[in-house]
């Protein structure tokens, strides 16, 4: 499964981050559309140069954003990951990878990094398995999704295939989420499975 990365310039860069940038599934959009398509859960890529002088909609910018740019005296919050071109195409690629493989993703009051999950309200932690983290992840994007989809795409298993892997990890995952004690739970409705707080 791709991971989601969301790309905000006003270049004409689309062709080359997309082959840039192929293992990922790219959402490239303006710079104005920042304040209404920040994602925490989602990689956002926030790319500015000496033509945007004048982009000051910095406030929706937090740690799920990398802003790239040429400008010298970009005045941004401290705790943003910022990278100051010019670069290599390689140093840029590897950068990006290494901020999407580190990105905090947060939902309420768990967050979960690398490969540890957090409730953020008491500080207790456990730790996730890379499938584990996976589902939760693409979970936490898209609040809502089928059991087929995450079969199929995340765990690698044919829908005609019977098996309870799915349910054995949904059931892990659950039980983690009782240990640090969040809100947040996994419901299961029919044949999908949905997040809520």
């Amino acid at each position: 499964m791709k991971s989601g990365l969301n790309i905000f310039c006003n270049n004409n860069i689309k062709n080359f981050l997309t082959s840039l940038l192929s293992e990922y599934e790219l959402t490239v959009m303006k710079l104005d559309a920042i304040k209404d398509n920040i994602q925490s859960s989602h990689a956002n890529i926030i790319i500015i140069s000496d033509n945007d002088i004048d982009f000051r909609d910095y406030g929706k910018l937090n740690d799920s954003c990398l802003v790239i740019s040429n400008l010298k005296n970009l005045n941004l919050n401290n705790k943003l990951n910022i990278l100051n071109s010019p670069l290599s195409i390689n140093q840029l690629k590897n950068r990006i990878e290494h901020f999407v493989q580190n990105l905090k993703v947060h939902f309420h009051d768990l967050s979960l990094y690398n490969e540890k999950l957090i409730n953020l309200d008491n500080n207790n932690f456990c730790y996730l398995t890379k499938i584990e983290l996976e589902i939760l992840t693409y979970l936490i994007m898209k609040k809502e999704t089928s059991k087929n989809f995450i079969k199929e795409n995340i765990l690698n298993i044919k829908t005609n295939i019977e098996t309870n892997s799915l349910e054995s990890h949904l059931s892990r995952i659950r039980k983690k989420m009782n240990t640090i004690k969040t809100k947040v739970k996994i419901q299961t409705k029919n044949e999908k499975l949905l997040i809520t707080a």
